[in-house]
């Protein structure tokens, strides 16, 4: 046992390095995700019924596919370098871009539906209802996360990628506790976003802003 704990005390500077990258990448995807999820979202929302029915079905098909689809995608069909024209100078594609592309659909999903479900609701004046979105949203956040374990498959040396490298190098008699112990993060870390997800839902200004939303001088109709 006391062995047990003396790798995981000597790994856990290299393991903390990689479950960095993991909270990077899923920042990116989370950005990239809501801002297309958000567009979509007002596309249905407010544009013609054709653009409506569009963004219904580019919402879906966002939510619906694996996340690991869209991760082989990004491996098989993104480049590994790109060359700026005229100049002859090649830049290579940041693996941590790719991998944030490859989790960023389901956030957009999400985003897209939850949200445009939420402008219904205030255009209803229903602004508790309208709430829900924040936890929806919030939950979406904390699916990317869990799945940017798999940002390895592109090459980003998160913390999952590290822990395996730490296994070759040491044997797999330390597999299940060091598993376990990377396990131990992401748990922590999901708790703590859930924390501060209530807190913000339930928090007076966003109440009261979503009521000043819900009650505009001119209502807009869903479509």
């Amino acid at each position: 046992m006391n062995e047990v704990f003396t790798l995981l005390f000597a790994w856990t500077p290299f393991l903390l390095t990689g479950f960095l990258w993991n909270i990077g990448v899923t920042v990116i995807a989370v950005v990239i995700g809501t801002a297309v999820g958000a567009w979509l979202a007002s596309v249905r929302f407010s544009g013609t019924a054709r653009q409506a029915s569009m963004s219904n079905v580019l919402s879906r098909f966002f939510r619906n596919v694996p996340t690991l689809a869209f991760l082989f995608f990004v491996v098989v069909a993104m480049p590994r370098e790109f060359s700026v024209y005229g100049t002859g100078l090649t830049i290579p594609f940041p693996l941590w871009l790719k991998a944030a592309i490859g989790l960023a659909p389901s956030v957009i999903g999400f985003t897209a539906e939850s949200l445009f479900i939420a402008r219904q609701n205030i255009a209803r004046n229903d602004s508790d209802a309208a709430l829900l979105f924040v936890p929806t949203w919030g939950t979406s956040v904390m699916i990317s996360f869990l799945a940017s374990s798999t940002a390895s498959l592109v090459g980003v040396s998160e913390m999952i990628s590290r822990s395996n490298s730490i296994i070759a190098a040491t044997g797999t008699g330390y597999l299940i506790p060091l598993y376990l112990y990377c396990a131990a993060f992401f748990v922590c870390g999901c708790l703590v976003w859930m924390v501060l997800i209530n807190r913000f839902k339930e928090s007076s200004y966003v109440r009261t802003m979503a009521k000043r939303i819900a009650n505009p001088p001119h209502s807009a109709t869903p479509r």
